[in-house]
């Protein structure tokens, strides 16, 4: 279960309160008190029967006697009266509930099987509730509520909920959602990233995390989110490989900050800051200590100073006094007037080398700091670059800090705090730049000898074996791509690497590299990843290690066998555990000098955390007197994607994506061919083309929501080869698959000109109906018969 009934956790338009009370000590009081004071616009129906009203509002003795099912309810009693009120709910048609009482394991159990049937769903058990300050509502135990805002925030610790609600309250920043998330309730992260990625409430995502569960679903949910808004994590404990989580978190397009200090600074950075075009930073100050603080920080951070153009300097000259130069970082001066700030800062922003702008202020004699606030806010909020502030100080830079909050400019006590937050948006940029690159062609041997490989691994289990024999691994390396060497032929003065692989217990296998050999065992240089990989992931990983920064003419070769490592762990499940070291490159060959490979039960596919790509699914056919492959698209397709929509007609992209579109935008390549294999699926017919190069004829796809009720579907062919049957050979494979993982209907839109998209759907027996929009047609297929 994912996205199912939760609007009526969020926006319900009535709500009980089961347990509500007078009694100081009770949860039901101080719930009671957050929902009647916080505005909430729907009906409140306490129940208890002790009393007749609660705070003026009528009290009911029991859930029969309320007006009619209520969309939420809140409960707390005790915990052996929890699973017998929520078999009442559900039967009476409530659709959510936030169960504040700890339960034990046997009742919570219990209180799952009773809402399965109906489909209710639970925050909870335990936990202190969740916020949507939008509409008014404080389902919580909280101490204290929120604004409403564009952020939402997701814990699990109560703790820490309330201590950023109580933050955030101080330093005026509001919230879209609220949530107080507990291990083993209904309700997961994947299902809340979920909701948050459709959610137009939210513009970003901040989470803290202690654990996992259902990885798959969480990294699906976490990677549709983060393509669509910021999502930052601070993950709380670093039992087992904290490096995984740093692989998981990356992989995603997430940003991961490590303290609690941080976590309250990203609240800041996603609610108010803009992103940045680039990593040069530009430090205005009214004292050269403060401004060279910042640019300390900054080195410490790996950042970079911008450059000042000379027309930029030459502008500085006319406004500095004599004596300041007009380098980065920049002091104005300590008697700097709040004109002088203005007309430096519009300067500093014109420059085409500076991609953001940090001030840095303390109090001076000369301008009053709110004055200074007051004349810089209008420009810095309508530059459109990326601006953030330290206004360094107390109560003589309040009011500065006050004038710039209302202004939406994020501002920060120290500098050193500024630039780790501006650190946060040039890092969450290069994460999201990480998932449209284009990965190029693995170089050499890039079709594994999967069947002989495998063959040899089951041979193996077969006698009993718990370690592959040198001849058998030899035999298995060589099938990847991944030549053993001689025992004697480890050349001297070549750098060693390692690659290995480990099963990580929530997330399954990962992949780690770097320094190999004896220093290998003596320093930590490695980065993690999780299969499968592409060049572009494989390059990443090299970049944050060490060896890999240093080894820059072999890096091709590296990431070819990073890629050749993952497809061999992804291909044969088998593979418990594997140990590359060491491997070297040479005159630009690859070898590897040792090697283990350890055998294990077969791991099923799902203990993957990203789905690989599935194989099985490919099919050569005959089409037009030739062989045609029909098979999943790859993140490598991206250049023959881009042939094909060179060859379409103007006419076909704009009945396909409903306006006129000259070339694929890099964004929307990445997102066509990308694609996550658990949730979405695309086929293409594919031939090699008479140059030698891939040509991609056709492409269906789909995408189902997480509930697997409906995937939305959409079809395009090459506009030389419409009318040829190749759209009813694609839609068919795409209805088999979607049947075959039990997805109800396909659904999908066209404009009402687009007759060939209608033909299609009643072809298969589908449906045509006029949608709601206007010049637009609803299409829908169901695909499981339906049961009595």
């Amino acid at each position: 279960m994912s996205v199912r009934n939760m609007d009526s956790l969020f926006e319900p338009a009535s709500v009980a309160i089961v347990g509500a009370s007078l009694r100081p000590d009770r949860i039901g009081t101080q719930v009671m008190n957050n929902m009647a004071e916080s505005g909430f616009a729907g009906a409140i129906w306490p129940v208890n029967p002790k009393y007749e009203q609660l705070r003026g509002i009528p009290c009911y003795a029991r859930l029969s006697a309320l007006p009619r099912a209520p969309d939420l309810a809140i409960i707390c009693t005790p915990p052996e009266t929890v699973a017998e009120l929520i078999a009442e709910l559900g039967a009476r048609g409530t659709r959510g509930a936030i169960i504040l009482t700890p339960v034990s394991d046997a009742i919570r159990q219990q209180v799952m099987r009773a809402a399965r049937p109906h489909l209710l769903r639970i925050l909870g058990p335990g936990g202190i509730g969740l916020l949507a300050p939008l509409a008014g509502l404080n389902a919580s135990a909280a101490h204290a509520g929120a604004k409403p805002g564009k952020t939402a925030f997701i814990a699990q610790s109560a703790a820490v909920m309330t201590a950023v609600l109580d933050w955030a309250r101080q330093h005026g920043i509001g919230f879209s959602r609220v949530v107080s998330l507990v291990e083993g309730g209904d309700i997961d992260l994947g299902d809340m990233l979920d909701y948050l990625a459709a959610d137009d409430d939210t513009a970003a995502v901040v989470m803290h995390i202690e654990s996992v569960t259902c990885a798959r679903k969480f990294i699906s949910a976490a990677r549709l989110a983060a393509r669509s808004k910021p999502v930052v994590v601070l993950k709380a404990g670093r039992s087992g490989d904290d490096k995984v989580y740093d692989a998981v978190i990356r992989r995603a397009g997430m940003l991961r900050v490590y303290s609690s200090a941080d976590l309250f600074d990203a609240v800041e950075t996603v609610a108010r800051a803009r992103p940045t075009r680039g990593t040069r930073l530009a430090i205005m100050s009214n004292g050269s200590g403060t401004g060279q603080l910042a640019a300390d920080a900054l080195q410490y951070v790996h950042g970079k100073l911008a450059q000042f153009s000379p027309e930029t300097g030459k502008r500085l000259r006319s406004e500095l006094p004599a004596g300041l130069p007009p380098v980065n970082p920049i002091d104005i001066g300590g008697e700097a007037s709040a004109e002088r700030h203005v007309a430096v800062a519009s300067a500093l922003l014109a420059d085409p080398d500076a991609d953001a702008l940090l001030l840095v202020h303390a109090p001076s004699s000369a301008a009053a700091s709110t004055g200074v606030a007051q004349a810089l806010a209008p420009l810095l909020r309508q530059s459109g670059r990326s601006v953030l502030s330290c206004w360094l100080g107390g109560d003589a830079v309040a009011g500065a800090r006050q004038v710039f909050a209302d202004a939406g400019l994020p501002t920060y006590d120290t500098p050193e705090k500024a630039v780790r937050a501006y650190s946060q948006v040039v890092q969450y940029a290069r994460n999201q730049a990480l998932l449209i690159e284009v990965p190029g062609q693995v170089p050499a041997h890039s079709v594994p000898e999967r069947q002989a490989a495998r063959q040899l691994v089951q041979a193996a289990q077969a006698r009993g074996e718990a370690e592959l024999a040198p001849a058998d691994l030899a035999a298995v390396l060589a099938a990847y791509g991944l030549p053993l060497a001689p025992a004697s032929a480890l050349p001297p003065d070549v750098q060693q690497l390692r690659i290995a692989m480990q099963v990580d217990p929530v997330f399954g296998p990962a992949i780690s590299v770097g320094l190999g050999g004896s220093a290998g065992r003596v320093v930590d240089d490695r980065a993690v990843g999780l299969p499968p990989l592409n060049t572009v992931l494989a390059r990443d990983m090299l970049r944050r290690t060490g060896v890999g920064r240093a080894l820059v003419a072999e890096r091709e070769i590296l990431c070819g066998a990073l890629v050749h490592v993952a497809e061999l762990v992804a291909d044969i499940g088998e593979i418990a555990a594997l140990e590359i070291d060491p491997l070297t490159v040479a005159d630009g060959l690859l070898q590897v000098h040792g090697a283990r490979l350890a055998l294990g039960p077969r791991r099923p596919e799902s203990s993957m955390a990203i789905r690989p790509y599935p194989h099985e699914l490919e099919q050569e056919i005959e089409w037009q007197g030739a062989p045609l492959l029909l098979r999943p698209i790859r993140p490598e397709d991206a250049p023959a994607h881009v042939r094909f929509f060179s060859r379409l007609d103007p006419d076909d992209v704009r009945l396909r994506f409903f306006s006129a579109m000259k070339e694929l935008p890099p964004a929307q390549l990445a997102r066509l061919t990308q694609i996550d294999y658990d949730r979405a699926m695309a086929f293409i017919a594919t031939r090699t083309g008479a140059d030698g190069q891939p040509e991609t004829l056709g492409v269906v796809r789909a995408v189902a929501d997480p509930d697997n009720q409906k995937a939305e579907f959409a079809i395009i062919v090459r506009s030389d080869l419409k009318g040829k049957g190749l759209g009813n050979i694609l839609f068919q494979k795409l209805l088999d698959y979607f049947r075959s993982r039990g997805t109800r209907e396909i659904t999908g839109e066209a404009l009402s000109e687009n007759s060939g998209m209608q033909q299609l759907m009643r072809r298969f027996g589908g449906t045509v109906t006029p949608s709601r929009e206007a010049g637009m047609v609803d299409l829908r297929l169901a695909l499981q018969l339906k049961t009595s």
